[in-house]
């Protein structure tokens, strides 16, 4: 029977009071500060990247060496192993670099504020508009090849939408062999 006003006891038997629950690791047990501390870093191991056969330099130094049949070839390539170059590599750390260069693309050349605060450009944009409608309304015959800036070039569809074909006259129906009389 359980004791009066307590749960009833499970038939485990609990470990002393010295017991700690959970694995206790020697090396590593320092509590917080050291789990602060000293953090597990992994050095990175160097990828050497192992680039395919360079068959093709393969055989042509091959030819040169006067091998002839399929097995003087498989004996040829297995002796002399021949890697691709990697681009990247040879354009990386190929040539000696200048020290002073720097990578990248410019940066645009700022925008002088005197013209902005003079109207500038928007005097440069009227004399330009101005200078289209003054080619525009002169009476010039224009040079067949040349265009001028934001112009089209003419094709055969446009023409005969500013030139209609003219309409044939209706003729009353004749039997084809009459016709070439």
């Amino acid at each position: 029977q359980p004791e009066l006003g307590k749960p009833m006891r499970n038939c485990y038997s609990l470990p002393g009071l010295n017991f700690t629950y959970g694995m206790y690791m020697h090396k590593r047990d320092g509590g917080v500060a050291e789990a602060i501390g000293h953090w597990d870093s992994v050095k990175a191991k160097p990828h050497k990247r192992v680039m395919p056969r360079d068959f093709v330099t393969m055989g042509r130094r091959a030819v040169d060496e006067g091998c002839t049949k399929a097995r003087e070839f498989a004996l040829y390539y297995n002796y002399m192993d021949i890697r691709c170059k990697d681009k990247d590599i040879v354009r990386r750390h190929g040539d000696k670099i200048p020290p002073d260069i720097t990578f990248g693309r410019p940066s645009r050349p700022p925008t002088p504020i005197f013209d902005i605060l003079q109207h500038r450009y928007k005097e440069l944009w009227m004399e330009n508009q101005r200078a289209q409608t003054v080619v525009q309304h002169s009476p010039v015959k224009k040079k067949v090849g040349i265009l001028l800036a934001g112009e089209v070039r003419e094709n055969r569809t446009s023409f005969l939408r500013t030139h209609p074909l003219p309409v044939k006259e209706e003729s009353f129906w004749h039997p084809q062999h009459f016709l070439k009389v």
